[in-house]
């Protein structure tokens, strides 16, 4: 496994963050297709977030590298053309309470509520990101088998 900066293990750790070990990210990558599988089985365009990747349509895993849940995912439903209308509306009015924002939201709820119901149906231990990290809001968290074991899975 390659990061891609080989630099940035060395800097995170010297700043107590300190990245997963191979073995760890190898696991995580292999969680990450079995849920991108498991995802398109269930009609979903989904696909693992590589370096630099472009933002597109579908559901995104992400491997976590650093901290405690280092080899867990982050799965997110993105709709960019919904997103993006949203926050245009609310620049073009000065309206943080735009509805075409509040309608995106409302969305993202759903879809992490639907993520999370798909997922455990297939066995995996799935969580709102907002339970291991506040800033992951609307994100789905899928924890690694040896995380799994030791978390109550939440019902939504």
């Amino acid at each position: 496994m390659n990061y891609p900066d080989p630099e940035t293990p060395a800097r995170a750790e010297a700043d107590g963050h300190p990245y997963a070990s191979e073995e760890t990210i190898t696991g995580g990558y292999d969680l990450a297709g079995r849920v991108c599988r498991e995802l398109e089985r269930a009609g979903f365009s989904a696909y693992i977030v590589g370096p630099g990747q472009k933002k597109q349509t579908g559901v995104a895993v992400e491997v976590d590298d650093q901290g405690q849940c280092a080899g867990g995912l982050y799965v997110r439903w993105s709709a960019p053309e919904l997103g993006l209308a949203g926050l245009q509306a609310v620049r073009e009015r000065q309206d943080r309470a735009a509805p075409e924002l509040k309608h995106y939201q409302a969305v993202v709820l759903l879809m992490q509520t639907a993520l999370i119901g798909i997922l455990r149906l297939a066995g995996f231990s799935a969580v709102r990101a907002e339970e291991v990290d506040d800033m992951a809001e609307g994100d789905v968290y899928v924890h690694r088998a040896e995380q799994a074991d030791s978390v109550r899975v939440v019902s939504s």
